[in-house]
């Protein structure tokens, strides 16, 4: 069980999100953390992992929202694979990193176990995943 930095999570982010849906699917906000990876932008942009909850499916998603003049913008969102733990430590380079569980040979598969860190790069208005040995 994780105790410490409790976040409250930001309705008007769950209603961008929720813009961006089919009205009969969800929006669940894992994790934000604010990270600055786009310094011809004013402020600070925030990295959010956040769920799509439909009727029979769910799929977890990383996406990079800036706000100015209060007003909040989604610049890129990319879907990640497994279950979502929360970000890795921080990265350099405009890279961040995301801690997953993947199904492992003999996982049920409601309970993947195998931990697996994900790398994705913003650059330029897109998120990419990169392969783990690139930098």
């Amino acid at each position: 069980m994780h105790i410490g930095q409790a976040e409250t999570i930001d309705p008007e982010l769950t209603a961008l999100f929720k813009q961006q849906l089919d009205t009969r699917e969800e929006v669940q906000i894992q994790q934000s953390m604010p990270v600055e990876l786009d310094a011809g932008k004013p402020g600070l942009e925030q990295a959010v992992l956040w769920t799509i909850i439909g009727p029979t499916y769910w799929r977890n998603q990383l996406s990079i929202v800036s706000k100015q003049q209060n007003q909040s913008q989604i610049l890129a969102t990319i879907p990640v694979t497994g279950m979502v733990d929360g970000f890795g430590p921080a990265q350099s380079k405009g890279m961040l990193s995301v801690e997953t569980k993947v199904q492992g040979p003999s996982d049920p598969l409601c309970c993947p176990t195998q931990a697996q860190v994900l790398y994705f790069r913003y650059r330029a208005g897109q998120l990419q995943e990169l392969a783990p040995d690139s930098e």
